[in-house]
């Protein structure tokens, strides 16, 4: 219920994306009734998930709600702990990724949690260039624009979205 009442206070507020690295593999009608009405005018990012499963991860399974985000690693294979999954829209990086931590330190972590944030500033940025793009066409160009990976990751082709996010496509390619 409490992360109902933060998609719902985003929503409220105006937000353009939000993002999600949280979830579970159960099933919410709350949750996604909130999602659908959320998405019509947020881009919704949402990480995959940490366990090498292919079980549908929640809230990023939500297909028409939430753009699903995998974890690679930098030689743009699946990162070893990443869900994967037909329901996956794109990856990005997610391996040794440089945060913050309690008390005022960096360091290295890994996960999904990592990855969709790259996708959910890549959506700011694109929101930011392009004001008048609804949340469905930033999902698009975001999906549309990734590098294929699917050669570096032969055993798990069409289960890491469209490939690895591409930020300077992006925001160079004309919209389709």
């Amino acid at each position: 219920s409490d992360i109902v009442a933060g998609i719902e206070y985003a929503t409220q507020k105006g937000a353009d994306v939000i993002n999600l690295s949280l979830g579970g593999y159960s099933d919410s009608i709350t949750l996604k009734t909130i999602l659908a009405t959320a998405s019509e005018t947020a881009v919704v990012v949402g990480g995959a998930g940490n366990d090498n499963g292919e079980t549908p991860f929640y809230p990023a399974a939500y297909e028409d709600y939430v753009l699903a985000v995998a974890s690679t690693a930098i030689s743009d294979t699946k990162a070893a702990t990443s869900n994967y999954g037909s329901w996956v829209d794109v990856s990005a990086p997610g391996e040794v990724i440089t945060t913050t931590f309690d008390g005022s330190s960096y360091g290295a972590s890994s996960g999904t949690s990592l990855s969709a944030p790259f996708a959910a500033g890549l959506a700011g940025l694109l929101k930011s260039q392009h004001p008048d793009w609804s949340a469905n066409m930033i999902q698009a160009q975001i999906i549309q624009t990734a590098d294929d990976i699917s050669a570096s990751n032969p055993s798990h082709e069409g289960k890491l979205g469209s490939g690895r996010l591409n930020a300077a496509q992006a925001i160079t390619t004309n919209a389709q």
